[in-house]
């Protein structure tokens, strides 16, 4: 049972009286990760700052050079002062005075060690170990680093001052409903337009016209037939979106006597040629027992498609060290009263004094 996956915030060891100091946030807001409200004062001044700086750069060139050294040193000042006034701040009240004051509040990484007076800012403290604040806050402890990495995840981000661990799905998954699944695999006559990431599954189209997938894959795209006369060879059996385009160099020409239906390549061109006619699926089964009956592996199951490619695969395998294979490919189809292939067999390939 795959486990939850990318999770950016999770805490369950958080208080909801630490979220009480924290403006009107709620929670779930801060669950979700958004910026305190404070971040519209930080943005507002920062306006104004470069509003100033602006305003302070033309008035720098209408300056005569003997006042230039003293306007730098006022203008320095004021961008360090307005600077230091960036900070977001909350509201708060002195514990001895009863007044209602702003105080700064401490900066990514840190936490409120001591809240502001009226005659002393914001004290503010590095997180410990294991610990972060995200953002500009005024909690009273930092956030524990409670994000673990679960099956078929990985740590992509470690915990540090002001992170959470980060999480995600490991090569070959990807995050959905919060569980890592593994990528989909596009089926044969399908490949692979947009492979699948951590986030997003595999993205499969059909195979179009001149191209085929004769593999179940989540990462392979559809391939180009070859083309046969560019190779010298003659073509055997036409691609489609399931296979490939199958080549021979075995003469098929009627009449050629000179060719032989032991050389390996014809035995081959013999095995494609059968195996990829369009046989009803009841009759390809059939003959894939005749030819299988003294094996010990299990018959083929699937579409036509993988039926197709198991058998191949066999027989190709049978032919190495099976001197009569050809000839009783030949009985299995008259069994399996599959005459007009039988025929076209012994023309094609000059076969017609076999049994």
């Amino acid at each position: 049972m795959p486990k939850r996956s990318h999770v950016l915030w999770r805490d369950d060891s958080f208080h909801s009286s630490n979220w009480d100091q924290m403006a009107g946030l709620s929670k779930a807001n801060l669950r979700s990760s958004p910026k305190p409200p404070e971040t519209s004062l930080m943005a507002t001044t920062s306006a104004t700052a470069a509003a100033a700086t602006l305003s302070a750069m033309q008035a720098l060139c209408t300056l005569e050079a003997s006042h230039l050294s003293m306007w730098m040193f006022g203008l320095l000042l004021s961008l360090t002062v307005l600077g230091s006034s960036s900070a977001p701040t909350y509201p708060w009240r002195d514990p001895m005075t009863r007044e209602r004051i702003m105080c700064q509040q401490c900066p990514p990484g840190t936490f409120v060690a001591q809240h502001c007076t009226k005659d002393r800012q914001t004290v503010c403290k590095p997180c410990p170990e294991l610990h972060y604040t995200q953002y500009w806050n005024y909690l009273d402890e930092c956030r524990y680093c409670n994000v673990i990495c679960g099956e078929q995840e990985v740590e992509v981000h470690q915990c540090n001052a002001t992170h959470n661990r980060v999480c995600q799905c490991q090569e070959g998954y990807y995050s959905n409903s919060e569980f890592c699944i593994r990528h989909s695999e596009c089926p044969l006559g399908h490949g692979v337009v947009k492979p699948g990431t951590p986030f997003v599954n595999t993205k499969c189209e059909e195979c179009p016209p001149g191209f085929f997938s004769d593999v179940s894959s989540s990462t392979k795209p559809c391939q180009a037939h070859q083309n046969c006369r560019q190779q010298g060879k003659l073509t055997n059996v036409p691609g489609n979106q399931f296979h490939d385009t199958r080549c021979t160099t075995c003469g098929m020409a009627k009449g050629n006597g000179t060719q032989e239906a032991g050389k390996e390549d014809c035995k081959q061109a013999v095995i494609d040629f059968v195996v990829y006619q369009n046989i009803p699926m009841r009759k390809l089964k059939r003959l894939q027992q005749l030819l299988e009956q003294h094996s010990t592996r299990k018959y083929s199951q699937g579409n036509r498609a993988a039926i197709q490619e198991k058998f191949r695969a066999y027989l190709l395998q049978l032919k190495e060290d099976h001197l009569e294979l050809t000839k009783e490919l030949l009985i299995a189809l008259r069994a399996v009263k599959l005459h007009e292939i039988e025929e076209e067999v012994r023309k094609r390939f000059n076969l017609a004094s076999e049994i």
